[in-house]
This record gives structure tokens, C-alpha cells and sequence, in this order.
């Protein structure tokens, strides 16, 4: 069946807690706070300056840029969605009418979980997202002291300690570094990256944060970017064509982020920590995507070259440019709901779509859900 008319019913139970509290009977946050990179950034990189997005981004749902790397809806937005919460505006968004009552998103694109350095894709590293929240907060409670003139604009006192804090970041850390360093070299900066990892949750933890959702990282070597640029020797690709030593590398990471999350489970007192396996979802959804209703795995459908890959990242996704001395142009290609990869970096909204789908059926969970609170995603492609 044609992802433009699923209609997916899941179930969902608030998050485990590892034994330390019970489970919640519905899934009702009244507010999210989301720090991550590109696979969550809802504006906050083009809010801050360092890149616009041209079209065909947001083409597919947005009917044009939304500051999202992707033709529509992320991930995030699905479970917005799923979570009947509105889409998270970004820390930085100061046009338009943004308004922060049920949460706001750091996450940028670009970013790490290791602290930036000079050439770095961008300064907003997790341990800086973490202080912007922290801002955040102050500025909240000072404005909150003042009456009733901004309640309607800004989160309640009790949300920062009743709602729920996402992540999803990692990927850049991984990634990154293959371009200068051996896959040994990747591995063994792992625990210095969620050593990290670990202070964020910590310091949040300490100012009532309660609630955490963890996403794991995804298959690195499938993104027809890392394709294109590290699997010129076949014998270097896996029995998915995708790139050995960079899923090899995301697989570790995992193991250990999961690591981590147990480990926690049984140092934050009254919190509830829920690991997510991203990769599990993805890597299947890659191989066996005609079985979903995709025809094109890890291939663009955004960019330029044609099959196999349809990426050059000497032209990205919807610019122009002079290529041996001629003007070329990444195009979009005529249905996304076709292609599994966006741009050669980032999926679709049609992929996002079965990610999240996949993500509240609970089974890729740890804690896993319950299904005790049936409800229908309803997609507008």
C-alpha cells in the first residue's frame, strides 16, 4: 500500500522509568524540548543566519522552505503530531508570530555533541543548546513573575519538570571525523563523545528535567553522501551497498549510548529514560524499501548525477552552479513518496513518515510501550 494513503494505527505509553517510577497511563506532555542536529532542526540554522534553503525544500508539505533539511516533515513533526502538540518553533525564531508555550527546539544543523571547534560546521554544540535552555528558562520564570500579560506565549513553571526533553544528535560526531581520521581513530573518540552526552543530561537532570527520549544514530554509511565519497572500492561496501566502516563505527556508538542510558536509569532518581533504536529502523526500512512502498533506497531524489546515487556535493539540493563549465541544477525528483533519501544527506518526508510510524509501535523501544493508548497518524502528502 502507497504511503500517501496509510493510515497507521499504533499505540503508545509514556515512558518506563527502569522500575524507579511507574508508568504514566496516557502519553500527555504539555511540553517538548528537542536538541539535535539537522535530523531535528525545524529553522534553527537558517533563524541564525548561517545558510538559507532554497526550494524544492518543504515543497512537499510546506509548499516551500521551512527551515527543515527536507522536502516536509521531520521526524520531530510526526511526533508532534502523534503527541497533538504543535510544531516546535525554534530557540532563535524572533519573526512571525513564534510562540513557546508547549516547547521549543535548540536543535540546529550541523551540530555535535563534542564542543565546536574553529572548523566546525556550526558553534551550536549540545553543551552550548543546553545553556540556550537554560536562558530559556530563566527568561520564562522572570516573565512568568511579571502576570498574565505572556502566559499565553511561554511555558507554564511545572512544564520544565512535567514535559519531555528529546534528543537526537551524534550523527555529525561520527561522521565528521572520517573524513580525516581511520575507523579505529572514530571508535575510540566514542566515550569522549557521550562522556558529553552525559554531563547535558546531568546538568538538565539537576534542574528538574524528568523525562528524557533518547534516539540512537542511523546507519552513516547508507547516505548516498558517504556512499559517493568512501565507497569508490566496492570491497569497502556492505551487502546493502552501504559504507562497512561507517555503520560499523554508528553501531558501537549505539551499543554504548544504550549503555549509557541503563546506566542512568540508575542514577536519576524519578526519571524515566526511553532509548530509541533509529538504526534498526532505518537499515530495515533501507533494506527492504519496495516492501514499504519505496522505489529508490539510496538514491537522491534531490540532487545531481542520476542513478545511483544522483548526488554531487559540488551541487547541492536546489542550486545552481558552474560545473566544468557549465551551469547545472540539483532538481527535485517528481514523487518523494518514490525515494527513501532527500538530498543525499537526509531522508524524505515520506521516510520520516515510516520512521516515526515505526518509533511509536513501541517495538524499537527500550523501555518498549504499551498499548494502552491507540490512536491514528493521519499523513498529508
Amino acid at each position: 500500500m502507497r504511503l500517501s494513503v496509510v493510515l497507521l494505527v499504533v499505540a503508545l505509553l509514556c515512558l518506563g522509568g527502569g522500575g524507579l517510577v511507574a508508568a504514566s497511563t496516557d502519553f500527555n506532555f504539555p511540553a517538548v524540548f528537542n536538541f539535535g542536529d539537522s535530523n531535528s532542526d525545524t529553522g534553527g540554522r537558517v533563524a541564525a543566519g548561517f545558510e538559507s534553503i532554497l526550494p524544492p525544500y518543504g515543497s512537499t508539505f510546506f509548499g516551500g522552505p521551512a527551515g527543515r533539511f527536507c522536502d516536509g516533515r521531520l521526524i520531530l513533526d510526526f511526533l508532534m503530531e502523534a503527541m497533538d502538540i504543535p510544531f516546535l518553533n525554534t530557540y532563535l525564531d524572533s519573526l512571525g508570530t513564534p510562540n513557546f508555550r508547549t516547547g521549543v527546539n535548540f536543535a540546529q544543523a550541523g551540530c555535535s555533541v563534542t564542543p565546536a571547534n574553529p572548523t566546525s560546521v556550526s558553534p551550536f554544540s549540545f553543551g552550548l543548546q543546553i545553556k540556550q535552555f537554560f536562558a530559556f528558562k530563566n527568561k520564562v520564570t522572570k516573565l512568568l513573575s511579571k502576570g498574565d500579560m505572556y502566559r499565553r506565549y511561554i511555558p507554564q513553571e511545572d512544564y520544565f519538570s512535567e514535559g519531555l526533553y528529546m534528543f537526537d544528535i551524534g550523527q555529525n560526531d561520527l561522521a565528521g571525523q572520517f573524513y580525516s581520521k581511520t575507523e579505529d581513530q572514530v571508535i575510540a573518540s566514542i566515550p569522549t563523545i557521550l562522556l558529553e552526552f552525559e554531563t547535558g543530561l546531568k546538568e538538565l537532570y539537576a534542574q528538574g528535567a524528568r523525562k528524557f527520549w533518547i534516539h540512537n544514530t542511523g546507519p552513516l554509511g547508507c547516505l548516498p553522501q558517504n556512499i559517493a565519497l568512501f565507497g569508490k572500492d566496492p570491497t569497502l561496501l556492505d551487502e546493502l551497498h552501504c559504507v562497512a566502516r561507517h555503520n560499523r563505527a554508528a553501531k558501537l556508538f549505539n551499543l554504548q549510548l544504550h549503555a549509557l542510558c541503563t546506566k542512568l536509569r540508575g542514577e536519576f532518581s524519578g526519571a524515566s529514560i526511553t532509548y530509541v533504536d533509529i538504526h534498526t529502523i532505518k537499515y530495515s526500512l533501507i533494506a527492504n524499501y519496495s516492501r514499504y512502498g519505496f522505489e529508490h533506497a539510496t538514491q537522491a531524489c534531490c540532487g545531481y548525477g542520476g542513478p545511483p546515487l544522483n548526488y554531487d556535493g559540488k551541487v547541492p539540493c536546489g542550486q545552481t552552479v558552474s560545473l566544468n563549465g557549465k551551469s547545472v541544477t540539483a532538481k527535485g525528483c517528481s514523487d518523494t513518496t518514490e525515494f527513501v533519501n532527500w538530498d543525499g544527506i537526509h531522508y524524505t518526508e515520506a521516510a520520516n513518515f515510516h520512521i516515526a510510524s515505526q518509533i511509536l509501535t513501541g517495538k524499537y523501544s527500550d523501555p518498549p510501550f504499551v498499548d494502552k493508548m491507540p490512536f491514528v497518524i493521519k499523513p498529508r502528502f
